[in-house]
């Protein structure tokens, strides 16, 4: 684990409006601290930057790793995850009636490996957004 400067946690929290960068989970909402997750891990040579480092719940932090991405299940291609500082999240996936969608290959598979769609996750976020609007 690498140290992250309070002043670096909060320019990351506020960037992400308190809001997990992968599945959007606000944080204000959640029993568990939001973690400060490398992007790029560490193991991979990613940095302990602003660049780097993106607002993330325990689920998505937990589910994604130190992996960079997955096969995609549709073409079968090796696909990198979303990138939440090079990419727009609502190029990659849309919310209906409490799923993420993906609308991308990197979007599939960052749903597939985040798990995104579990039952208990799409339920939580029905409540999220009967509560947060």
């Amino acid at each position: 684990m690498s140290y992250v400067s309070g002043a670096l946690k909060r320019l990351v929290t506020e960037r992400a409006d308190e809001r997990c960068e992968y599945c959007r989970q606000p944080q204000g909402l959640s029993l568990f601290s939001f973690e400060m997750e490398h992007i790029i891990a560490r193991k991979h040579d990613g940095s302990t930057t602003a660049e780097n480092l993106a607002l993330a719940c325990p689920q998505c932090n937990g589910y994604k790793g130190s992996d960079l991405g997955s096969i995609d299940p549709e073409t079968g291609v090796l696909t990198p995850f979303y990138h939440p500082r090079l990419q727009m999240w609502s190029e990659h996936f849309q919310l209906a009636q409490g799923e993420i969608l993906p609308l991308t290959a990197e979007g599939r598979v960052t749903v597939k490996i985040l798990r995104f769609n579990l039952p208990e996750r799409v339920e939580e976020r029905l409540f999220w957004a009967e509560i947060d609007g």
